[in-house]
């Protein structure tokens, strides 16, 4: 699941630098917000799916022990 997370993390930096670099003459940011508009407007989205894996892997390991 660590991967998972990790994956996740660096979507929203990518999307989260995406947004903040849009239309100032990054080619990338520019057609990555065309394609993902709403998570370039709140990256907070996928780091909220990012807390609520962490929750639960969290929660499986206190439940292991």
């Amino acid at each position: 699941m660590q991967p998972i997370i990790l994956v996740f993390v660096g979507v929203a930096g990518v999307f989260l630098l995406a947004g903040v670099t849009k239309n100032q003459g990054w080619y990338l940011s520019d057609q990555l917000c065309q394609q993902g508009a709403i998570l370039c407007d709140n990256p907070g989205l996928i780091l909220i799916g990012v807390c609520v894996i962490a929750l639960i892997v969290s929660i499986r390991a206190v439940v292991k022990t």
